[in-house]
């Protein structure tokens, strides 16, 4: 019996003792491991997708409603900045079309001194043909009596400084001052002060003028110093600038106004005779702290493609006549009636149309929609 209990063997779970957990998982654990994984990964894709494409997404919409947002024209008329550089990119076109089919526009041209607070030295109003490319310049003195907006009378030299004054309005107290002289609205207008004048001139490598006489003057109070010789001179922009600032003979500010009209067309004729016309639109961007327009882009284009169409003889130019009367001790430029309507006669009676070659052969290319137009 002893032998027989001694030799009877335990089952082995006995020997063992409990048995311990499995450290294995099991199948369902490892599918939801997996599952796990899977989701976790999609969600970093899916957050790495928004990270990239939800600002992507944010530009372009921001993009689209700033290329297609109702903007207003210089004349009030509804476009887009899509529609702009559309028109800006396509040649060939006739340019009515970019003025919503306008025959002829009128622009402002100011142009104001280096010192302030900026007095408009410089102010000519332009009435442009837009098929025949006929153009009339009228140069109004700057010591004019007008009536400003508010209703006090002053120089037209001033009038750009007390608009700047009142909300910075400068350019639109002189059309204002000047749709009260003269009756004629001006939708469009050019400014450029004398810094910009200067680097506009020297991007077209300078302008050849024949100078009518020995041109000299000294003020130190300014720091000015003119002395420009008789002759064909080639100048450059800070040259030019003393040739169309000189007042100091007996044509006195007569004679300021026929130089400034003889600098305009010599810097056109350069434009021409060099090319740079294409480069024109870029050249007024890089000086945008010193020149303003409310031509859009298209606008400018489209008239720096025709710069080479413009004749000597297309353009003719004319001053306001006035004379010398005091108010109050203080000595301004007056024009009668009479005068006054012979000058905007002058600006208003174009030449008969006379289409250019170019102008004909872009009025048979498609033109841009005018309802569309800035």
């Amino acid at each position: 019996m002893l032998a027989k209990a001694r030799g009877k063997r335990k089952p082995d779970d006995a020997r063992r003792g409990p048995r311990k957990p499995s450290s294995q998982p099991s199948r369902w654990q490892m599918e939801q491991a997996v599952k796990k994984r899977v989701a976790a990964h999609r969600r970093r894709q899916t957050n790495m997708l928004l990270a990239v494409f939800l600002p992507a997404g944010i530009i372009v919409l921001a993009l689209l409603i700033w290329l297609f947002w109702p903007v207003y024209t210089a004349t009030g008329v509804q476009t887009s900045r899509a529609r702009i550089i559309a028109n800006t990119i396509t040649p060939g076109r006739s340019l009515p079309p970019y003025f919503h089919g306008a025959d002829s526009i009128h622009v402002l041209f100011v142009g104001l001194d280096r010192d302030p607070p900026h007095r408009s030295d410089t102010v000519m109003v332009a009435n442009l043909d837009l098929k025949s490319l006929q153009t009339r310049v009228l140069s109004v003195p700057r010591d004019m009596r007008v009536r400003l907006p508010e209703g006090s009378y002053d120089k037209l030299a001033h009038a750009y400084v007390y608009g700047q004054q009142h909300d910075g309005a400068g350019v639109e107290w002189v059309e204002s001052s000047l749709h009260d002289l003269l009756g004629v609205e001006v939708p469009y207008h050019v400014v450029v002060n004398f810094d910009g004048f200067v680097k506009l001139v020297d991007a077209l490598g300078g302008v050849d003028i024949d100078v009518e006489k020995p041109l000299k003057y000294v003020d130190h109070a300014q720091n000015l110093r003119i002395d420009i010789p008789e002759g064909l001179q080639h100048m450059d922009g800070e040259m030019l600038l003393k040739y169309v600032r000189f007042r100091h003979d007996a044509m006195g500010d007569i004679g300021r106004m026929q130089r400034q009209q003889k600098a305009m067309r010599a810097v056109l004729s350069t434009l021409k005779k060099r090319g740079a016309y294409r480069r024109l639109p870029t050249v007024l961007s890089a000086l945008s702290e010193t020149f303003q327009t409310n031509f859009t882009l298209d606008q400018l284009t489209a008239l720096a493609r025709r710069v080479p169409d413009v004749k000597d003889e297309f353009i003719q130019t004319a001053t306001v006549y006035s004379e010398e009367e005091r108010f109050n001790g203080v000595s301004y430029q007056t024009a009668t009636d009479e005068w006054i309507r012979e000058g905007v006669e002058f600006l208003e009676n174009l030449m008969p149309q006379i289409e250019t070659e170019s102008a004909e052969e872009e009025s048979n290319g498609e033109a841009p929609e005018e309802d569309g137009q800035a």
